[in-house]
């Protein structure tokens, strides 16, 4: 039924992002595109220190992707690894459009700040955005 699912993946949520894995393999997809998305490095770090906090980024965002991968991989699906920088919810959107990906899977736990409550969930941005089929997964 769907052939490219995104998943977003967070480093701050490692047993969530994991049910949404198990979610999108039950789907049986034919490709699993991962997706990290990074903060963006703040414009007033310049020159070598921009740099050198890029890779260092750059380095610990690539190695959280290997459990994931491994989990994807043993059920021979096709896995796509996407490293990216900026506001989450608008990464998701464009790497959603840009890889014509038919499914967006997705965990929520509601919302748990301040921020969430005035600008919505990441979930809700995403929701709100885009016109790709959503597959939101609660705790």
């Amino acid at each position: 039924m769907f052939k490219k699912v995104l998943l977003p993946i967070s480093t701050k949520t490692k047993e969530r992002s994991m049910k949404a894995v198990e979610a999108a393999l039950d789907l049986s997809p034919e490709e699993i595109v991962l997706l990290h998305v990074l903060e963006p490095i703040p414009e007033m770090i310049g020159g070598k220190d921009r740099q050198q906090l890029q890779r260092e980024a750059d380095d610990i965002g690539k190695s959280i992707f290997g459990d994931y991968e491994d989990m994807i991989k043993k059920k021979n699906i096709h896995c796509s690894l996407i490293l990216d920088r900026g506001v989450p919810a608008n990464v998701i959107v464009q790497v959603a459009e840009r890889e014509d990906v038919d499914l967006i899977v997705m965990f929520s736990d509601g919302r748990d700040c301040v921020a969430d409550m005035l600008l919505g969930s990441c979930t809700e941005r995403v929701l709100r955005n885009t016109s790709i089929t959503l597959l939101i997964i609660r705790k």
